[in-house]
C-alpha cells in the first residue's frame, strides 16, 4: 500500500526537474503528472475483482512486476510521451495490488482485530504521503546532476523490488475462485466511464475547461447505462456483483467515501498554494506549517482501532470532528499572518486526527462484513470511488478558488472555497448520526 501510495507525492516533486529537462510544455507535463492516478483509478475495480478470479497474491506479484518495469522505464525515458507511457503502466501495476493489500485484511484477522488492522493500513498511506515528498527531496540533493529527478523514480522500482522479493516469503497462493469472470465489454464499459469522469476532472483545470472537457463528462452517461446493463447481466461474476450493492455497510462506505473522504485533497492542495502566493512562505515551510495534517492521520487511524464504538458510530464521531475542525481553519485563515501560524497547525493536527479515524472506520465499514468471494470487488470498488472522488474534489476546490480570488486576497478565497468541504462533510456527519439512531432502534426493537 505504502508502494503504491507515495509514487504520487514523490512524481510532485519531480515534476519541476522534468519540466527543465524534457522541456514538455503544459500539456504533455500535465499528462505525465496524471497519467498515473487516471490508469489507477480505472482499473482498481477490475483489478479486485481480477484477485478475486485468479487469485490475491498471483495478482499481487504481478502488478508488482509492473511497478518495477514501470518505475524503470520512467527512470529511463527520453521524453514526454514515453515518460507518460511508462507511468501508466506503473499506475496498472499499482491497480493491481492496492485491492489486493485491502482485501488481504479480512481474511488474515478475525473480526475483533480487524479494526486495528484497518488502522494500520491507513497509518501506513499517511506514512508514506508524509515520507514521499521528504525522500524525494533529500534524493534530489543527494544524486549528482546527470541523474536528477530520475533518481525518484529509480528509488520507486527499488521500492517495488523490496516488495516483490518481501511478498515471495508468505505462505502458498491461495486457490482461486471458482466464480465466473467479467466480460470484456463490462470492463470496457467501466474503464470509459472512470477515463469520462477522471480525465476531465483531472485535465480541465490544467487547460482552462475547454469544450472538448465537457462533451468527455457528458460521454461518461451512456457509459454508465451500458455497465449498469451489462453489471445486471453478469450476475456474480459481474465487476461490482448485486450481492454486493446488497450489503447496506458497503453501500454506506461508498456514500461516506464521497462526501467526506474525498473532502481533505482539495483544501490541502489550495492551501498550501494560498500559503505560498498569499503569505510568500517558501515550500519548506509550507511543508512545516501543513504537516500536522498527516502527523494527525496517523494519531487517528491509531486511536480508530482502539475506541470500543462499532464501526458506524466511529464514522459518525470521526466526520462530525471533521467538519468541526474545517470549521475552525475557515475561521482562522483570513487573519493569519507569517508571524502568526499555530494556530493553523493546531486546526491541521485537529483536521488530520479525524481524517484518520474518518477513513479507518469507513474502510471497516465497508469491508468486515462482506463475504470471502466479494472481498476483492469490494475492495476496488472502495477505492475506485475514492480515487475518483479525490479528482472531483481537488477539480471542485480548485473552481471554487480560483471564482473567489477574482473579488478576495488568497487566504480569504481559501476560506470561502472551505465551504465546499464544510458543506459536504456537514451533509455526511448528519447522515452518519440519522443511520446510527435508525439503527440503535431497531436494535431496541429487536431486543423488546
Amino acid at each position: 500500500m505504502a508502494m503504491t501510495i507515495v509514487a504520487v507525492p514523490m512524481m510532485a516533486i519531480a515534476m519541476p526537474g522534468i519540466g527543465v529537462d524534457l522541456d514538455p510544455g503544459t500539456g504533455p507535463l500535465t499528462l505525465i503528472a496524471g497519467a498515473y492516478p487516471l490508469v489507477v483509478a480505472m482499473l482498481l475495480l477490475p483489478a479486485g475483482r481480477a484477485g478475486d478470479r485468479f487469485g490475491r497474491r498471483r495478482l499481487f506479484h504481478a502488478g508488482g512486476a509492473l511497478f518495477l518495469i514501470g518505475a524503470l522505464l520512467s527512470a529511463l525515458a527520453p521524453g514526454p510521451l514515453l515518460l507518460a507511457g511508462a507511468r501508466m503502466l506503473q499506475g496498472v501495476g499499482a491497480a493491481a495490488v492496492a485491492p489486493q493489500a485491502l482485501t488481504m485484511i479480512p481474511q488474515l484477522f478475525a473480526p475483533v482485530a480487524q479494526s486495528g488492522a484497518f488502522a494500520r493500513l491507513a497509518m501506513t498511506g499517511s506514512f508514506a504521503s508524509v515520507c514521499g515528498p521528504l525522500l524525494a527531496g533529500a534524493l534530489l540533493v543527494a544524486a549528482p546532476d546527470w541523474l536528477g529527478w530520475r533518481a525518484i523514480l529509480l528509488a520507486e522500482a527499488a521500492l517495488a523490488l523490496t516488495v516483490i522479493l518481501l511478498a515471495r516469503w508468505q505462505p502458498s497462493p491461495e486457490e482461486p475462485s471458482k466464480g465466473g469472470s467479467s466480460r470484456p465489454v463490462e470492463t470496457a464499459s467501466f474503464a470509459a466511464l472512470i477515463l469520462c469522469l477522471v480525465a476531465p476532472l483531472s485535465l480541465g483545470p490544467a487547460f482552462g475547461w475547454p469544450a472538448s472537457v465537457f462533451l468527455m463528462l457528458a460521454a461518461a452517461m451512456p457509459c454508465a447505462a451500458l455497465f449498469v446493463l451489462l453489471t445486471a447481466q453478469g450476475g456474480p461474476a459481474a465487476l461490482i456483483p448485486p450481492a454486493l450493492l446488497r450489503e447496506p455497510g458497503f453501500r454506506w462506505s461508498l456514500v461516506f467515501l464521497l462526501l467526506a473522504v474525498s473532502a481533505p485533497p482539495g483544501f490541502f492542495m489550495v492551501l498550501s498554494l494560498a500559503l505560498q502566493s498569499d503569505l510568500g512562505l517558501s515550500p519548506l515551510q509550507t511543508g512545516l506549517v501543513t504537516a500536522g495534517f498527516p502527523a494527525g492521520v496517523v494519531a487517528g487511524s491509531w486511536m480508530a482501532g482502539r475506541l470500543a464504538l462499532q464501526p458506524l458510530a466511529r464514522v459518525a464521531l470521526g466526520i462530525a470532528l471533521l467538519c468541526g475542525s474545517f470549521l475552525l481553519i475557515h475561521a482562522i485563515l483570513p487573519g493569519m499572518t507569517p508571524g502568526r501560524l499555530w494556530p493553523l497547525r493546531a486546526g491541521m493536527l485537529m483536521a488530520g486526527a479525524a481524517m484518520g479515524m474518518t477513513v479507518t472506520s469507513v474502510m471497516q465499514l465497508g469491508m468486515s462484513g462482506l463475504p470471502k468471494s466479494l472481498a476483492g470487488a469490494g475492495a476496488g470498488a472502495i477505492q475506485t470511488m475514492q480515487q475518483v472522488a479525490m479528482a472531483a474534489s481537488i477539480a471542485l476546490s480548485f473552481a471554487v478558488y480560483g471564482q473567489a480570488l477574482e473579488t478576495r486576497p488568497g487566504l480569504e478565497a481559501a476560506s470561502t472555497m472551505m465551504w465546499l468541504q464544510i458543506t459536504t462533510t456537514g451533509a455526511a456527519a448528519l447522515l452518519a448520526l440519522a443511520l446510527l439512531r435508525l439503527r440503535n432502534f431497531h436494535h431496541r426493537k429487536a431486543e423488546a
